[in-house]
């Protein structure tokens, strides 16, 4: 059984019922996996967790561009592993055809925080709500900000039982700019949401005995180093290495 057809096993919630589990204040933890083991996983969950369902749909896509500045400051916060620092999107969800105006920020605590801005359409400018949350949260000044990148993936989410924790699963990732484009079909990047990390979920018990551990990861960073070879990397070497053997796994 392929992985699309157990989806349809799991019991369904609509977005109302995960509102419950919003989590914009969060202690997030990522795994990274190729996608041969997914269905092997999802058996696993299969008792333990529900799927949101969206007119039928049960797999949304999700199209994002990021925006940074000439010399990539937003990147080089993550690359130097700064305890405070940004991300800067549009995020549109095709399911709900609904935008938003996002800005990620993973503070000294190690946990993130999402504010958000419900918005017409992505845009290339911004308008003044947004240049003002761009003032107070980051510090910098929004008429130096450039679009950067744009990222397409889709997503399945799982909320377990208890409505305690939310799970997505990330799929068939494509990075873009004006110069280069690449597609990571065989990645898949999941994501527990927690109000404070618990590693008794069984989620993360799941993917330990599937030889799976934690990851830090992110799609933007990754995708602009693989669009931009003039980007620094040292930091991101041996993760570098990581994610092409997952990707190069063979069953």
């Amino acid at each position: 059984m392929d992985y699309l057809t157990l989806l349809k096993k799991f019991e369904a919630v609509s977005l109302k019922d995960l509102d419950s589990v919003q989590l914009l204040n969060r202690h997030d933890t990522k795994f990274v996996f190729n996608v041969e083991n997914l269905t092997t996983i999802l058996t696993n969950l299969l008792p333990s967790y529900k799927i949101l369902k969206i007119n039928e749909d049960l797999i949304f896509d999700y199209n994002n561009d990021y925006f940074d500045t000439s010399d990539f400051i937003f990147y080089t916060q993550h690359h130097n592993e700064n305890r405070n620092r940004f991300k800067i999107r549009y995020r549109n969800y095709k399911s709900t055809n609904t935008t938003f105006f996002e800005i990620k920020t993973k503070n000294n605590k190690n946990r993130t925080v999402k504010q958000r801005i419900k918005s017409e359409k992505i845009s290339n400018t911004f308008n003044k709500d947004e240049e003002e949350l761009i003032n107070s949260v980051t510090g910098v000044n929004p008429s130096s900000l450039l679009k950067s990148i744009n990222i397409k993936f889709s997503r399945i989410t799982l909320v377990d039982n208890n409505f305690t924790e939310r799970l997505t699963i990330d799929t068939n990732v494509n990075v873009l700019n004006n110069k280069n484009k690449k597609i990571f079909n065989k990645l898949i990047i999941a994501e527990i949401k927690q109000s404070k990390f618990n590693p008794k979920s069984y989620f993360i018990k799941c993917l330990k005995s599937q030889s799976i551990t934690r990851m830090k990861f992110s799609k933007y960073c990754m995708g602009l180093i693989h669009l931009n070879p003039e980007l620094k990397v040292n930091r991101f070497k041996p993760k570098l290495k990581i994610l092409n053997k997952i990707i190069s796994q063979e069953n």
